[in-house]
């Protein structure tokens, strides 16, 4: 009967969220920056999970993320994932990838595929911004029934694979020059490989790997490796692997980022989604 009512309670909670400022208000522990009202508003639910997928999301720091921005969409059997950083910090940062992720989802919801998708964004973010603002990115596909994987990327970093909770190995592609830069030199490439059950798919930006320990010395991808294996041996489902993860940059920098840190953790056909929730809806 409890769970019951908490579940009618979030409901009405989240329903109120869209048409108030209530629950942001007092939610919130300190004022936010106009970009990072911007960013929040542009980013889908944090956590999202249905059978055999788990989606969880971070995006720090809160109150004044201003360059990155992630969005993800379950289409039928398909998850589509994005993941943008934005060159420079602040408004104007968050203007360039307010735009780029509106054009994905504009690609997205017109069914492009990956190649069409980053040709349309990268046309997009030139076009309006001739300046040369640019924004890396990754786009990524999964195939929910066979797990197959494709993704473009357009300067990011390339995204984890963590296999059997304890190996972790970078997927590397042919990286294409960063959306609106202009120079074209690197044409996409689709990247494939296919996922096992219990696989775990990491997608980030640089200001994670890039930040610093309490000794001063760089988070790095390697870091960023083992924090991800030993969380994911301990069995922990994917928000509260990256709940640690923030608890572990925000204290490496005692509260505060160099750049704004954002990652989206993916698990598949791994049954941690059950333990999101109450026995009595399972």
């Amino acid at each position: 009967m409890c769970e019951r009512y908490g579940h009618l309670v979030a409901m009405l909670v989240v329903t109120k969220g869209m048409y108030s400022d209530l629950f942001d208000v007092v939610r919130r522990r300190k004022p936010a920056t106009i970009a990072a009202e911007l960013a929040w508003t542009l980013a889908p639910p944090l956590l999202f999970a249905t059978d055999g997928l788990s989606v969880a999301g971070v995006l720090e720091p809160c109150y004044d993320n201003g360059g990155d921005a992630l969005d993800y969409a379950v289409n039928g059997r398909t998850l589509h994932v994005g993941v943008f950083d934005a060159m420079g910090h602040g408004l104007a940062a968050v203007g360039v990838a307010a735009f780029a992720i509106s054009a994905y989802r504009n690609s997205r919801r017109r069914g492009c595929d990956l190649l069409e998708t980053h040709a349309a964004m990268d046309e997009a973010v030139e076009q309006q911004f001739p300046d040369r603002r640019f924004v890396t990115a990754l786009i990524a596909e999964l195939n929910l029934d066979s797990g197959a994987l494709k993704w473009v990327s357009a300067g990011h970093p390339p995204p984890l694979l963590i296999r059997d909770t304890r190996h972790a190995r970078t997927l590397n592609g042919q990286p294409a020059t960063p959306l609106g830069s202009g120079v074209g030199a690197s044409p996409p490439t689709v990247s494939q490989t296919s996922l096992e059950p219990r696989d775990l798919l990491l997608f980030y930006t640089d200001g994670v790997t890039d930040a610093r320990d309490q000794d001063g010395e760089r988070f790095g991808t390697e870091g960023l490796s083992r924090f991800i294996e030993r969380e994911a041996s301990a069995g922990q489902p994917a928000p509260e692997t990256l709940r640690r993860l923030r608890e572990a940059l925000v204290g490496h920098d005692h509260g505060r980022f160099a750049d704004d840190a954002t990652a989206v953790l993916v698990e598949w056909r791994r049954d941690s989604e059950r333990r999101l929730m109450p026995q009595t809806v399972l």
